[in-house]
């Protein structure tokens, strides 16, 4: 197994809107997570500007995925929804399918540049929504375990890819289209929808997808194979 991070995390554009997010914390009904990673940053944040978990008052909590509520669990935090499918477009229908959320105030918890589609569903029903960064992605180029250099030397039988930043960054740094098409034995695997929709914007169809958009689940889907 070749590891090749191709993402790196680093603070949002800007702090303003976190800080504006935090310090109104009360005002929330929801604040949804899509992540393990935004998790983590949310509460870098909260706890530098409140000293005990009480204070996120009565507000509910949705996580997209197992690994989202893994980490809120860490923080013994009750998860009150989390959608069948792990994708932003299921938790919103979940969320709607729970409640009527006409005026009901959202944070969405996330990464910069994410799917506009979870906020949009949301708001059509009336729900106030806070769309808020609070890490974004930037692309990784260095090769600290020389893996890059392994892979452009001997290839690789299967490339995974676990996000659509994932798809992107590779792409960029490996041309992706021209390595599948100067090896047409190359397979793709992909943990997700949103994943297998930027390799299909590079012309290219992943060999295998999950069904439960997880490691594991990807994992699984490789053993198959």
């Amino acid at each position: 197994v070749l590891e090749i991070p191709t993402i790196k995390i680093m603070p949002p554009s800007s702090n303003e809107p976190i800080i504006e997010a935090i310090t109104g914390i009360g005002s929330y009904d929801w604040i949804i997570f899509t992540s393990a990673n935004v998790v983590e940053h949310f509460f870098d944040y909260f706890f530098k500007a409140f000293r005990d978990v009480r204070d996120l008052g009565n507000v509910r909590f949705a996580a997209v995925g197992p690994a989202t509520a893994k980490k809120l669990r860490e923080h013994h935090l009750h998860i009150d929804l989390m959608p069948e499918v792990y994708t932003a477009e299921a938790t919103a229908k979940a969320l709607l399918d729970y409640q009527n959320v006409e005026n009901t105030s959202v944070l969405l918890a996330r990464a910069e540049t994410a799917n506009s589609e979870l906020p949009r569903l949301l708001e059509d029903k009336g729900a106030i929504v806070d769309d808020i960064a609070f890490y974004r992605t930037m692309p990784e180029t260095a090769d600290r375990n020389g893996a890059a250099e392994d892979f452009e030397e001997n290839g690789a039988d299967w490339i995974t890819f676990a996000s659509s930043s994932a798809v992107k960054n590779f792409d960029s740094q490996f041309d992706l289209a021209k390595r599948c098409a100067d090896n047409p034995s190359l397979k793709l695997a992909s943990i997700g929808p949103e994943t297998t929709k930027m390799l299909k914007e590079l012309g290219l169809k992943p060999t295998v997808k999950t069904k439960d958009y997880t490691i594991d689940g990807l994992v699984a889907a490789l053993l198959k194979k």
